[in-house]
């Protein structure tokens, strides 16, 4: 077959890229076209993206393919979303996930409001939380999704309530990737896997939970139509054609959120399987035919977002190498300049198993040296003096943060017991060893490019490059190397695991 060339853009938190994929028919090759950094800003005590300078920097991308294009796709964070007048005017900059408004006190407003027992009235601390928790349970089995203080539902909630002008204005809501699309198609619509990150869709029925928009006084009308990833939205607008020298370019829908994406990249052959997505944040999940419901699923924050083809990913967050990363600024700032890589060398000279966090009270910038040492100071650990000592602490207590989040999903897991790992990190080679040590399970890693390398499969697939899993697969296994991790070490890290749970009676 003739090459393909389609450029998927895949914007993060604080940085995008355009990434080009030509695909032969065989195999996919990769190359970074553009690069930018973006960054949330604070404008009036409230945190909002820059919509105009990441259009900008997409169209500057979209100038630097000299190659011809079949398709280009998007994919960005969850729940964030723009506001658009009946006209198809953009009202205002879209709100950051990041908006310090977005509080468990916002949140818990939100779920009182929602509680079928209405006990929002109530005298004492206990009623109160009562409500809450009916609330959360009321808006789980609604709609599927674990009750995070960003989620949309809370942002619009706020909006509702504090920034009534704005949402008077608006016409519709579009998710952040589908506002992006309609800039450069001039289609309105929501795809699914975007749509599942809102808890405002309701994952059982697929349709948008009216329940919830009702009582909360939201509009029906400014929810499109939620379709599956794949559709054509047809060709890049000819303003916008003409400003970048692109013709005859397809707009094709990927799965607009950037984990969906990082799934699709699983070289899994199976139907179900249970995956990682290892980043700044980490995403375990298990792929699966069905939504899990019940009071376990609420109480670990397990939330049922989609696939790209209309299945369920039921989700749990966890920091990831945000750990690592702040550490390693701490590092460079002290004049002790280290790669990731020599970081990695430290830690493996450490004595193993020593101390460890709970990773997810360490979510904040600061004095992680300083943190760390004394959080195991007041636990009764052993203080890691050393560098590596530091490092190792952290990817150690990661490991066993993935094996306690796997525990909660393990009720469901009825196939063979491996994990998926894709994301930037299946470079650090310490911590999936780590990992396979700590769940007693082999680890199985895919592409470094995850979130890319599934919005491109998702075009690809559109443009009818394959049709079948095992074709994927194949293309996959083509294209990306992997590396199988077997476990070790076995009984010193279930002794290590049962120190760690220690941790959270504390």
């Amino acid at each position: 077959m003739a090459t393909k060339n389609v450029l998927a853009f895949d914007l993060g938190a604080s940085s995008g890229r355009g990434m080009l994929a030509r695909f032969d028919g065989e195999k996919i090759t990769l190359e970074e076209i553009h690069r930018f950094p973006h960054n949330f800003s604070m404008l009036n005590g409230h945190a909002y993206w820059n919509i105009l300078s990441l259009m900008d920097e997409m169209k500057e991308g979209l100038r630097k393919c000299e190659t011809g294009l079949s398709g280009v796709g998007f994919d960005t964070w969850g729940v964030d979303c723009g506001l658009l007048t009946k006209e198809g005017d953009l009202v205002g900059m879209p709100g950051s996930y990041r908006d310090p408004a977005l509080d468990d006190a916002n949140m818990n407003e939100a779920l009182i409001a929602l509680n079928p027992k209405k006990e929002s009235g109530a005298s004492t601390s206990a009623l109160l939380k009562d409500s809450i928790q009916n609330g959360e349970i009321y808006a789980f089995n609604q709609t599927g999704i674990a009750s995070l203080a960003y989620n949309t539902l809370y942002k619009l909630y706020y909006m509702k309530k504090e920034m009534p002008s704005l949402l008077e204005k608006a016409d519709k809501i579009l998710l952040l990737p589908n506002l992006i699309e309609y800039f450069f198609s001039g289609v309105k619509h929501t795809e699914y896997s975007i749509a599942s990150t809102t808890q405002l869709y309701n994952m059982q029925e697929k349709c948008w939970s009216q329940p919830i928009i009702d009582c909360l006084g939201f509009q029906r009308d400014w929810f499109t139509d939620v379709d599956l990833a794949g559709r054509d939205l047809g060709l890049l607008r000819k303003d916008v054609a003409q400003e970048v020298g692109q013709k005859d370019l397809h707009i094709i829908s990927a799965p607009g959120h950037d984990t969906a994406c990082a799934v699709a990249a699983v070289p899994a052959k199976e139907d179900e399987y249970t995956f990682l997505s290892s980043g700044t944040w980490s995403l375990m999940g298990i792929s699966s035919k069905e939504m899990l419901t019940g009071d376990s699923i609420i109480r670990d924050k397990i939330s049922n977002e989609g696939t790209w083809d209309g299945g369920y990913r039921p989700t749990v967050n966890i920091i990831g190498l945000w750990l690592q990363q702040e550490i390693r600024r701490n590092f460079a700032a002290a004049g002790r300049e280290y790669s990731f890589g020599e970081m990695a060398e430290l830690a493996a000279k450490e004595k193993p198993l020593q101390s460890f966090i709970r990773p997810d009270d360490f979510m904040q910038p600061g004095d992680y040296p300083g943190k760390i040492r004394e959080y195991c100071k007041q636990t009764g650990q052993p203080v890691p003096e050393t560098d590596g000592a530091l490092v190792r602490c952290i990817l150690e207590s990661l490991a066993l943060k993935y094996k306690q989040t796997y525990l909660s999903l393990k009720p469901y897991i009825t196939w063979e017991e491996k994990l998926y790992i894709v994301g930037g990190g299946v470079q650090n080679a310490l911590l999936n060893q780590f990992t396979a040590n700590a769940l007693g399970i082999p680890v199985i890693t895919g592409a470094s490019e995850a979130t890319a390398v599934g919005n491109v499969m998702a075009q690809l697939k559109a443009l009818g490059c394959y049709e079948t899993a095992q074709e994927k697969c194949n293309i996959l296994g083509a294209s990306f190397d992997t590396a199988t991790y077997e476990p070790q070490d076995a009984d010193a890290w279930a002794e290590a695991y049962g120190r760690f749970e220690n941790l959270y009676e504390k």
